[in-house]
This record gives C-alpha cells, structure tokens and sequence, in this order.
C-alpha cells in the first residue's frame, strides 16, 4: 500500500490515499477545464466554475472516510457484498452534503449576483457528488432528506476518527479548499441540510417556469469533468496529453493532390464546391453553419477541411484548441469516412495513434495507442470513452444520447462538447418530431460551451429557421447545375410483390438497386427476383451478419453486382451507384437519399422509380413510416409525372414546410420542459430526460450470434471460456477485447419470432451445424412468426 510520513491511513481505493485521489481528482478536472473556452457559461465566468469543480472533486469521496467504507474496501472476499449493501457503507450522501456546505461557504465570500442564477452552485455540487457513481434522477427527489438517511449519515459520521479526518483536511486545504471538514463541521452540515433542502424545493418548483437550458447544461458539464476526472484518475491516473499537431485546411488538399482525380464536369463541380466553402469568410458569432449539397458532391471531404480551416483560426483568435467530432447516424458508413480521414492524415505524414483520430460506437475496438504507448483495456476503454482524441467520428446515438440523458456513462463525455466544431452528417436522419428539442438544444450550447455546429445534407431539415444558418455554399446554383437522375413516380396503383416483379423490365445492360421498406418484404422479393432473373443478387439487411455486410457493400461499391436487394441500410452516405433504383414509397426525404445511390457520376442519366408496394393486407411504407409524412410525399409526387435533379432543392424545401406545419412538436415540447425541470428520471410517468430515444425500437429485439465460419468458432469458444472467469471486472475486460469481433457474427431479431435459437453461456447462439435451420446464406437470419421490420 501507498505510504507517506503524513498519511491519514484511510483510502479511496486498495493502494490509493483517500488524500492524494481527493487532491488528483481535482487537478484533472481543473486541467480539463482549462481546455475549454475562456467564455463558456458568461454569467458566472470561468474563474467560478473552477472554484465549483475543485470544490466537487474534493469533497466527492470525502464520505469513504468512515469506518464502514474502510472496513468494507479491506474487508475479505466472503463478506465484502454483504458489508457493500449496509447503508453505512455508502458515501455518495454525505460527500454530497460535504460539497454543497464546501461550495456555499465558497461563494457566499464571491460577489456572484444574487438570485436563482447565483444560488444554483452549491445545488449543482450536491447533484454531481451525490450521483458521481449512478446516473442523475428527477431534481425534485434528490431534495429529500428522510429520517432514516439522517441517522445514517450521523452514524457514519460518529465513524470517522477526527485525527485521521485532519490529515486528509489539511491536504485539502492546500490543494485550496476554503472550509475545514472536520466531524463537527460534518455533524453540524447534516443536522442543517433538511433546513436547507426545504429552501430548495421551494426554489426548483421555479424551473419550469423559467424556461431556462442553462442549469441543465451547467449540472451537466460540472458532473461530467467531476466523473471522468474520477474515473482517468482511478485507471490511467492522469490525464492524457494532447498531441501538439498541426491541422488545417492544407491537410485536406495535400491528400486531395495525392488522388489523381480526373477530368469531369462533375468533379469540376465538386472542386468548385470545395474552393467555395473553403473561401467562405469565417464569422465567428455564426455558430450554426450548413453545407448544403447534391449527393456525391464530396461534402465529406468539404465538411472536414472547413472543420479543420475553423479550427485553425479559433486557436489564433481564441486561445483554446476546438476538438472536432463528426457524428454520422449509421454504423454502416462510420468506418467508411474514418478510413477516408485516416487517408487524409497519413498523407500528411501523421502518425495516426487514437489520440488523433479516434472512432467511437458500442462495436468498436477498445483499442488506445498515443505514440509508441498502447494502453491495457480498462485504461482504453475510459479514454476511448472520454472522446480523448482530436477527431471524433461517432453515432448520432452517442452524441445526441450524451446531450439528452441522465446516464453517468453517457454524460461522462459532456464536457468535451465544450469548444468543440461539430459536424452533423446525414442532418435529415434527425426524427421530424426532435426538431425543435435539437434546435433549442443547440442554439444553447453555442452559447453556453461555445459549440460551433456544421450541418452536412443533401436534404436539409428545418431544424433552425434558414435565417439562423450560415450557409457556405450557395446550394441553388449545384442544385440547379444537377441533371444525373430523374424521379419517376408510379404509386397511382399498389402492387403486391408478385405483381411488382412480372411488371419489371430489366435492360441486360444496366444495373439496378431494389430498396424495399421491410426485412420479409427484401427477403420475399429477392426470391422472386432470382426467379425471374436467374442472375446472382447482393442482398443486403440488418438480419445479414455485419461481416457478410460489409463484403456485400464493398461488391456493390466496385460495381461487381449487377442487381441488388436491400433495405434502407445503404440510404444515406454509402458510396455505392447504381444506373436505375427503385424504391418503395417512403418520405421524401428518404426518396432523395435514394436518388443518390443513383448515377452518382453522372455518366448519362439514371432513373428513380417509386413505386408502392403491399401486403395481403397494407402498404409496407405504413408499417414503418409516419403516415403525415407519406401523405404529405404522395401529394408532392402525384402532381408530378417526373421530377429531374435540378428541381430536388425546390421541393425538398416545399416537403419540410409542410412537414413544420402538420407535424406535431409536443414530444420535443415535453422534453425541453423535463429539461428545465431537471426531470431526468420519472416515477410518476410524466415525461423525462430518459425518455429520449434518437433510435426508436419498432420491435423488440434480441441479439444472436451466428456460427458463421471458423473465425466465428473461434470468437465463440473464446467468449465461453471469458464467461467461466468469476471475477466479474476481469469478465468484462477479457469480452471487450473480443467485443469487435463477436459483433462481426451478432444480428438483431424481433424478439416475437417463434424459432429464437437456444440460450448458451448467457446468449442466444446459432451453432454451425444447426446454421441452415436459422440462417440464410443469402438472405441472413430466418425468421418465423413475425414480420421483421427493418
């Protein structure tokens, strides 16, 4: 154990000194902190916000200094669970309640305006330590102090042996606390608090009523530094230096000269698209940006290049180095563009370790190098998921589900927003009916973290009024220079999927993309569709192993398939091109992401063709899609006999506003009023922030893995033997580096199908010699029973 002339003998943790985790823990945050910029959170300034977060990060664990904690942290194997479970033992409350006197006691010496604003940091010190190890709760039931929890905290308090107490105070006094916590000071603070929360519960009634996002973007971002700071201290120990590199637009256009592009009119006009966004001035009060193209435009490269020009200049202008992340809403094309920006740095002569470029979604690798340092799993993992790196390229999910969410391991990563330039990709994949949430959402934390916001789309939603956008590319002119695809609507008339295959007439010459709108209706045409044919198809949907899916896009990409079945899966951002599509009816939106899996480059001209499709008893667009937004579509198409690229800005424009006006925005109206309320959690079944689903289940689903071939025996054997090990934090270090690969063989299935596979070793598994029963090698999991979405 760690030892020192001084030391109070109590301990945070086996081998570390409750004292000097207290001490790092606070220097860390305050290091992540100081990463942030100088005008984050105006009304308080940031010389106050340190003072918050040093005040939380040395009180947070000052609870482990009872007898009870001590006693369980040593205790033997046999009775550890038992004395964990004691209420004694638990020391978020009254490090909590350390916290908020520590803080009071700190800002009632400051002159912070007085009223709601200014009394708010003691709270949020006693919301971020109390929850440091779970996720937050409604706001309303955390200012309740019973009977029962009082004499608990004045037992744990009766504990603590003064002289040990004093040892640990005199460091914390050093490291700059400004109040003694001494037993009595602690005995006093616990007797008092009822008094105190009595007074809250009053003011947080309030809330709502104030209409305000700041106090939950503030609780938010001091729990997240208080939480990772805790947890980088506990395993890597330290904060990760940052690489001193240099990223600016030139990076972009070193490997841009590295990628003999040939002459076209098309890439003239994606090479005028890129001079032109790069030449854009940079106004640094325009937080909200757009980049709005046609599909296949390399808004990819575009988005990226200005994100690293923007950067540059904040760091000459404002003093502080903006992280980047690039958020996409598919799995399917996030290694696709973290391959292409690895490219784009290696070029350059980077050496391209995690620290600098880093891809972040629940299958990745926990995998860190920085340098010639590679860290073990646990460390990876937490910097992994404290987005340490330069770049980020993530989900959709991760993002948005760590601005909306009560979770301590989503919220972990808050504070890295702070500064930071994000690209949306792919914008329109945001459901119509966050609209006004992600709007509101946004426009504050520009203001508050200094968040710039680059929107990239082909199809670009009314998430701000166009008036708060910064567009960077005047969109009309690429829009009405396009002339690669026409739309051709046929929906006059439903076709069952027998009908719709003897209709096709197929040119030996061309190829053609089918995009269908549910799992059984992809499967049952790709049967009539090799009937019809006799030709080999690409099938392609989320019951297809992700390891056979990739192979299959990377066939549809080098153009080594003549025909192909999917569903929606290769929509937005894969890179795949077609000469005719079709799709069955959806809104439009998703219609003109089609399109531009359709002639992308522009070698005469290739055709969309709608069509809509049933079932023996419905179309198949009403099992999946919101039936104001097909309507609102099938108005728009049936007043046209064809629609040619040049007229997609015009009537995607014509769709969102009508979409404004009929779509209802009451489910973002009551979670902005969860978020004033700081109603994270419900017990009442009112709305709260938990309740945020970016992805909505159709179904409910289970995971299989399937026994594909020898690699996935493999995998297999591994994970059972992983499930043998007892100790369960090696269990869960040992399965997440194996957790890539075990994905690779893993499909979602509903879980109503009548042919679940059997339960092993805690997960349902398709064994190789019982593959044929429930997998497909063309068309994936067999499923019976129930209709599999998509």
């Amino acid at each position: 154990m760690e030892s020192a002339l001084y030391s109070s003998e109590l301990y945070s943790h086996e081998g570390k000194l409750l004292e000097e985790h207290l001490v790092n823990v606070a220097d860390i945050a305050i290091q992540n902190l100081d990463q942030t910029p100088d005008d984050i959170f105006k009304y308080y300034g940031k010389h106050t916000l340190s003072k918050l977060i040093r005040v939380c990060a040395l009180c947070h664990d000052i609870g482990k200094a009872t007898s009870y904690f001590q006693e369980y942290l040593f205790a033997p194997a046999s009775i550890k669970d038992k004395l964990k479970n004691k209420d004694e033992t638990h020391h978020g409350l009254l490090s909590a309640i350390a916290a908020y006197f520590a803080a009071k006691a700190e800002f009632e010496k400051d002159n912070l305006p007085k009223g709601d604003k200014g009394d708010f940091l003691p709270l949020i010190a006693f919301l971020s330590v109390r929850r440091h190890h779970g996720d937050f709760i409604d706001v309303m039931n955390e200012v309740i102090l019973n009977e029962k929890e009082k004499g608990v905290l004045l037992r744990q308090v009766d504990s603590i042996q003064e002289t040990k107490l004093a040892l640990v105070n005199e460091r914390l006094r050093q490291a700059g606390l400004n109040i003694d916590i001494t037993t009595s000071h602690l005995k006093e603070w616990v007797l008092a608090f009822q008094d105190e929360l009595r007074h809250w519960r009053m003011k947080l009634r309030k809330l709502e009523r104030m209409k305000d996002i700041e106090p939950y973007i503030l609780t938010n971002f001091v729990f997240s530094l208080l939480i990772d700071a805790d947890k980088s201290e506990v395993t890597v120990g330290k904060n990760v230096e940052r690489p001193d590199v240099d990223l600016g637009a030139n990076v972009v256009d070193n490997y841009k000269a590295t990628m003999n592009i040939k002459d076209s009119w098309l890439n003239a006009l994606r090479q005028k698209a890129y001079e032109e966004v790069l030449s854009a001035p940079i106004e640094l009060n325009a937080k909200i940006m757009s980049i709005n193209l046609p599909t296949g435009l390399g808004k990819t490269l575009t988005s990226l290049a200005f994100a690293l020009k923007l950067r540059k200049w904040i760091q000459s202008t404002k003093g502080y180095t903006p992280r980047i992340i690039y958020s996409l809403p598919f799995l399917s094309i996030i290694e696709q563009n973290a391959e292409q920006f690895e490219k784009v740095l290696i070029a350059n002569g980077f050496d391209v370790d995690t620290s600098l470029l880093l891809k972040h979604h629940h299958l990745a690798d926990v995998y860190y190098r920085k340098g010639q340092d590679e860290f073990e799993s646990d460390d990876a993992k937490i910097l992994i998921e404290g987005w340490n790196a330069e770049i980020i390229v993530t989900t959709f999910v991760q993002l948005f589900h760590t601005i909306f969410s009560n979770r301590n391991r989503n919220l972990r990563k808050f504070h890295r927003l702070s500064g930071s330039i994000i690209i949306l990709d792919e914008v329109q994949s945001i459901p119509t009916h966050y609209w006004l949430l992600v709007g509101e959402m946004f426009k504050k934390l520009t203001q508050d973290l200094d968040v710039y916001v680059i929107f990239v789309t082909a199809t670009e939603p009314l998430i701000f009024s166009r008036h708060e956008v910064t567009h960077l590319v005047n969109r009309e002119f690429y829009f009405n220079n396009m002339g690669r695809v026409t739309i051709i609507p046929r929906i006059d008339t439903c076709l069952n999927l027998e009908e719709f295959t003897e209709s096709l007439k197929l040119d030996n010459d061309k190829s053609y993309l089918f995009i269908l709108n549910t799992i059984e209706s992809a499967k049952a045409f790709y049967k009539l569709l090799r009937e019809k044919t006799g030709e080999e198809i690409v099938y392609l949907s989320t019951h297809v192993v992700p390891y056979e899916r990739l192979e299959r896009i990377r066939l549809m990409k080098e153009r080594k398939t003549r025909l192909a079945v999917t569903t929606q899966v290769v929509e937005a951002g894969v890179d795949i091109d077609f000469d005719v599509v079709y799709r069955d009816l959806a809104p439009l939106d998703s219609i003109n992401q089609a399109a531009g899996r359709c002639n992308r480059n522009g070698m005469g001209k290739g055709h969309v063709i709608v069509v809509s499709l049933k079932d023996e008893r419905r179309t198949y667009a009403s099992y999946i899609y919101d039936s104001v937004l097909l309507d609102i579509t099938k108005r728009l198409l049936n007043k046209r006999d064809f629609i040619e690229e040049k007229e997609f800005l015009g009537i995607i424009e014509e769709y969102y506003a009508e979409v404004q006006a009929k779509k209802s925005s009451d489910i973002s109206r009551e979670l902005l009023t969860a978020v004033y309320k700081m109603k994270y959690e419900s017990v009442d079944g009112s709305t709260c922030i938990s309740d945020f689903q970016l992805i909505e289940q159709d179904y409910p689903k289970i995971d299989v893995f399937v026994e594909l071939n020898e690699e996935a025996k493999q995998i297999w054997q591994r994970y059972v033997e992983i499930k043998e090990i007892d100790d369960k934090f090696e269990r869960r270090l040992q399965f997440d580096r194996i957790k890539a690969d075990f994905y690779k063989y893993t499909v979602s299935v509903p879980r109503t199908i009548s042919n679940i596979p059997p339960e092993v070793a805690g997960f349902r598994y398709v064994s190789n010699n019982v593959l044929n029963e429930y997998y497909d090698k063309n068309t994936g999991f067999i499923t019976q029973g129930a209709m599999a979405l998509w």
